[in-house]
């Protein structure tokens, strides 16, 4: 029985972390937003993606524009990251623009 101990700690353990890992969102994601926004992709899974990825939105409705804008806190640096995407009249994306910088102090 002593022996099962450090595995059931290791399980438990290792449990712990993967539900811990997958409340936040993925890291990097950020860097892949264009290749999962494509032109022809509906507004609905367009603004899926972003706020999978942390990205806060902004729609706006007369421009048929949405934005995101993620900054990941860096000490002193920062990166932030900005999407601009165009849509068209079905609601699709017609043009995703992703830019990013190092914002500090």
């Amino acid at each position: 029985m002593p022996r099962n101990i450090p595995r059931v700690l290791l399980t438990i353990g290792m449990m712990a972390w993967q539900v811990s890992c997958s409340s936040a969102p993925p890291q990097g994601c950020e860097k892949h937003i264009k290749e999962k926004i494509q032109p022809g992709v509906p507004l609905k899974a367009a603004e899926s993606e972003l706020k999978n990825c942390g990205f806060k939105i902004t729609m706006d409705a007369p421009a048929k524009t949405l934005y995101g804008d993620k900054v990941v806190q860096g000490v002193p640096v920062s990166e932030r990251t900005q999407v601009l995407i165009k849509l068209d009249s079905d609601n699709k994306v017609a043009e995703a623009n992703v830019t990013s910088g190092l914002i500090g102090p």
